[in-house]
């Protein structure tokens, strides 16, 4: 069958999205004459609004889930592709009426929805997360799939974006070597303490021979958290991003770095997706660990699992059971060694 219009939907969180992008980019890649439209979240919006190759987005919240669900077939879908799945996505799917319908195969709904689906089970953690929505887009197309393969993680900022951050160096005054730390993540994955930060930029602090800037990006809800931080870390150079706006702020912020640290979360995917030198802290729990939820497509990223070698970590714990002056001195000389 000739396709004509494709619908992806991904309406989980922002590291979920990015590392969809290369399978935005396979779809296009695969069926450029084809209209490709994708659903997500309204605050994920920014994140995917200036890849050329997507066509039109759907935002799921500008509609209330009966309006949707009657609303969907009027696209006219030849092709619909769940990179994500739950009850009310696996409905939408059906409700497009779309002749074709991929989704991982994992749970009792998904059986009876998708006429393509994947048998799955991402707990496994065998794989990145982007790696599985890839072999989705695969099901769709092997041969084509394989004939025109290339891994695009690409994140694209406009002008106007760059210039947020531009505006905010040269009102800081900021020049010479800036790290960029995000250290508030929504609790989907273990982290370090706020003062296990501050120990961390102080002594990185410390033992860089030069001028350092540290940048600390956070929601704006998280200011108060930031600022705390700032007079833990105590020293000159050291600035607070506070992002109550577009997610492609922050993004801009990210950036201009030399060097990015910052835990399992959202910016940290971003940080990958711009193709930054990245230290990052990860668990080593099978469902949080870097194989599954590490950055894709991005080689310079050094992974810091603390709980490595704690077999009896507690994992309702958000933070690390255990942090050791050992694993303070190896964040610190790989953030370092980044910056050189």
């Amino acid at each position: 069958m000739e396709i004509k219009r494709i619908l992806v939907s991904r309406t989980d969180k922002i590291g979920d999205l990015v590392l969809s992008i290369p399978s935005f980019f396979m779809l296009k890649k695969m069926y450029p004459k084809a209209e490709l439209i994708v659903l997500v979240k309204a605050y994920n919006y920014d994140i995917i609004r200036n890849l050329p190759y997507i066509d039109r987005i759907i935002k799921i919240d500008d509609f209330s889930k009966a309006e949707l669900l009657e609303k969907i077939s009027y696209f006219k879908a030849d092709v619909f592709i769940a990179l994500y799945n739950d009850e009310y996505i696996a409905n939408l799917a059906k409700a497009s009426k779309a002749k074709i319908r991929i989704g991982p195969l994992s749970k009792l709904n998904s059986i009876f929805t998708y006429n393509k689906g994947v048998f799955q089970k991402r707990s496994r953690s065998i794989k990145n997360e982007g790696e599985y929505n890839l072999d989705l887009v695969k099901k769709l197309n092997p041969i084509k799939f394989s004939a025109c393969y290339e891994l695009n993680t690409k994140l694209i900022l406009t002008e106007e974006n760059i210039n947020v951050s531009n505006l905010y160096f040269k009102e800081n005054n900021i020049s010479g070597k800036v790290l960029v730390v995000n250290p508030f993540i929504g609790g989907s994955a273990k982290n370090i303490r706020d003062e296990e930060y501050a120990q961390i930029l102080k002594s990185v602090r410390n033992k860089f021979n030069s001028k350092l800037n540290i940048i600390i990006t956070c929601h704006i809800s998280d200011e108060e958290r930031a600022n705390n931080l700032k007079t833990l870390i105590n020293e000159e150079n050291t600035y607070i991003f506070a992002n109550g706006a577009s997610i492609l702020n922050t993004a801009s912020i990210i950036n201009s770095a030399d060097v990015y640290l910052g835990a399992s979360t959202g910016p940290t995917h971003i940080a990958g997706a711009l193709n930054k030198k990245i230290v990052a802290i990860y668990p080593n729990k099978k469902t949080q660990h870097p194989t599954r939820w590490g950055v894709l497509g991005n080689l310079s990223v050094d992974y810091v699992i603390p709980d490595e070698n704690n077999k009896t970590e507690n994992y309702k714990n958000p933070y690390f059971d255990n942090f050791s002056k050992e694993i303070e001195e190896k964040i610190t000389n790989l953030i370092l060694e980044a910056l050189i």
